[in-house]
């Protein structure tokens, strides 16, 4: 999907409204937006007990490598935990490898493969 700054503008409005999902920010010293993360409590699993899902996580290209990420990821955690979420989930795109080998260097496990269906519109 596309990204759609109107979309998204809704979408975090909605999201800012449910007291289960937490939205971080990085700024630089001169208040530019450089990362985000969402993260929401969102099921029970019976096996696995209450889960949190860390979504949206980007950084900018420019500011890569310099701790947003394991910053935001961090705070994400954190937050999820505070929760009362007993395991964090984050899915990520197959294609993203270098996304994948940060995810494994903050201790992240490769656990599962993810499916997807997705509306037909």
């Amino acid at each position: 999907m596309d990204w759609d700054r109107d979309r998204a503008v809704e979408r975090t409005a909605q999201l800012l409204a449910h007291e289960d999902v937490a939205l971080f920010e990085a700024r630089s010293d001169e208040d530019q937006l450089v990362g985000v993360a969402s993260v929401y409590v969102d099921i029970l699993s019976v096996r696995f007990g209450r889960r949190a899902s860390i979504e949206d996580l980007a950084v900018h290209p420019e500011w890569r490598s310099r701790g947003v990420g394991s910053n935001l990821l961090a705070a994400a955690r954190a937050w999820a935990h505070e929760q009362g979420a007993d395991y964090v989930f984050l899915e990520s795109g197959l294609a993203r490898t270098e996304a994948h080998r940060f995810y494994l260097r903050e201790g992240a496990t490769h656990a599962a493969a993810a499916f997807r269906w997705s509306s037909v519109r």
